[in-house]
């Protein structure tokens, strides 16, 4: 089932951290991927369950060293 998914996001400044999370997380099947860097907050559409979903994101910000996620949240 798809699932609107906002994540924060520490360590953007400026749009090229922008632009490397966007393309990092739509190479990894995500939807609609939407980053503010001056929020520092992530949205997307995945059809992943929760715990998939978790696994997915510590492999892909483990990949990107100056970057943390935290506070998933389900939107809808």
């Amino acid at each position: 089932m798809e699932q609107t998914i906002s994540i924060s996001i520490s360590g953007m400044h400026c749009s090229g951290c922008k632009n490397l999370i966007t393309m990092s997380l739509e190479d990894e099947g995500m939807k609609n991927v939407q980053v503010d860097e001056k929020a520092g907050r992530a949205t997307f559409i995945s059809d992943k369950e929760n715990d998939a979903l978790r696994a997915l994101l510590d492999r892909v910000f483990s990949e990107l060293k100056d970057y943390h996620y935290s506070e998933l949240t389900v939107l809808k």
